[in-house]
């Protein structure tokens, strides 16, 4: 295993320390308070968003392994990168670590059904994938749950401390997350990078940005008509937009051994979180403006 794949899960341990340390066990209580938002976030997540990656694959003139590529990763929700980023905007971030949560339970289910019939619509055959249960939990263990707890700990014990170091840990994080990130996608293979071809990235950029902005504007959109509170509908939409792209490469370059169907992730991770960011931001400030205004 190269270097910045060892890295990749460090820092993300590390951003989510810094986002446990935003939080209070009252923010997880009054998430948990709202069991139709929960679930409105997973059928999102585990319906709609496979839903049109599955419209998508079927009608774009792209290769089968693209094809399956797309819908694999619509098959891998959000995870740790997406609570950093409503920890960024501060967003409901309980909420999206709640999601996080239990979608990493759910896909124990849902991705071995995926990709079965993602391999029958666009390959020869179908393909049985199985994720390990242990391997599955401990990742979020160690990339999500432990950290939030370490870091809910130390704002509950030094909360005038966390107070004045929650601007430079946002700022330590996000610069962290980017050299890492920079050299995984843009390195060469022998950094440790993906070696993606900027042939690739012609072709597949429209297709995953598309693909990015439909999910994430109809996933807002649809919480809104549904009038769920503003904020709560925007750590949403940003729990929908930004897959765990950690997890697709891991099933489609590793556990289906295709560099090919891995690519659509690859072009993917290159812009999202950027993209993410830059609606989340948007979208807040529309909401706030909107709470604001007399009725």
């Amino acid at each position: 295993m190269q270097t910045v794949d060892l890295l990749i899960p460090i820092v993300l341990a590390l951003t989510m320390f810094g986002v446990g340390t935003s939080l209070d066990v009252a923010d997880f209580k009054a998430i948990f308070a709202q069991p139709r938002t929960i679930a409105l976030g997973l059928v999102l997540q585990m319906a709609f968003l496979p839903a049109v990656a599955l419209g998508a694959a079927l009608s774009l003139p792209i290769s089968p392994a693209w094809k399956m590529g797309l819908f694999i990763l619509a098959l891998c929700p959000g995870g740790a990168t997406s609570n950093f980023i409503s920890y960024l905007l501060d967003l409901k971030t309980a909420l999206s670590i709640a999601l996080t949560s239990i979608n990493s339970l759910l896909i124990l289910i849902t991705i071995p059904l995926g990709v079965e019939l993602g391999s029958r619509l666009f390959l020869e055959g179908g393909t049985a994938v199985s994720l390990s249960v242990g391997d599955t939990l401990a990742n979020v263990l160690m990339m999500v749950l432990l950290p939030v707890g370490a870091g809910l700990s130390v704002n509950h014990f030094f909360k005038r401390m966390t107070t004045q170091l929650r601007q430079p840990i946002k700022v330590i994080s996000t610069l962290l997350l980017a050299a890492v990130f920079g050299i995984k996608f843009f390195g060469g293979q022998q950094s440790g990078g993906s070696g993606i071809q900027w042939a690739d990235i012609q072709v597949l950029g429209p297709v995953m940005l598309a693909f990015h902005g439909l999910t994430m504007g109809g996933s807002y959109w649809l919480a809104g008509r549904l009038r769920t509170a503003p904020l709560n509908g925007v750590t949403i939409a940003i729990e929908v937009g930004l897959q765990n792209t950690t997890l697709a490469l891991l099933v489609t370059t590793v556990m289906l051994g295709s560099n090919e169907m891995g690519e659509p992730t690859l072009v993917y991770a290159i812009f999202s979180f950027f993209t993410t960011l830059l609606f989340g931001y948007l979208a807040k400030r529309s909401a706030v403006r909107s709470s604001q205004k007399p009725r």
